[in-house]
């Protein structure tokens, strides 16, 4: 994984004639089940030597989303059978499961 996101990253830093990436930030959702910080240290290993040596992998982790007919809307770091506040039944469990780059910094 890390290295289709760097590749990703190289493929619009090269696109947009940058000479560094300094920060790539990532949406990822808690159902991916990565690492964050396996993430980072691969990501740091694969940049080596590229244009995105030494850019800062920033990781925003997404919640699954939980809507409970009884209590409303929460959130879940896990898949979710019942509501994690009320334990109530008939729950909606949505998101969680993204895999994106949110912003790619560059210098030019």
């Amino acid at each position: 994984m890390a290295n289709e996101i760097l590749g990703v990253v190289l493929s619009e830093a090269e696109r947009n004639s940058a000479r560094q990436v300094t920060n790539v930030t990532l949406r990822v959702g808690v159902l991916r089940a990565i690492e964050p910080e396996h993430l980072s240290f691969l990501f740091a290993h694969l940049a080596h030597g590229t244009l995105a040596d030494g850019a800062r992998l920033e990781i925003r982790e997404e919640p699954v989303r939980v809507e409970c007919p009884d209590c409303g809307v929460s959130e879940a770091r896990s898949i979710a059978w019942e509501c994690p506040r009320c334990q109530g039944t008939g729950i909606t469990a949505t998101g969680g499961d993204a895999l994106e780059i949110v912003s790619l910094e560059i210098d030019v």
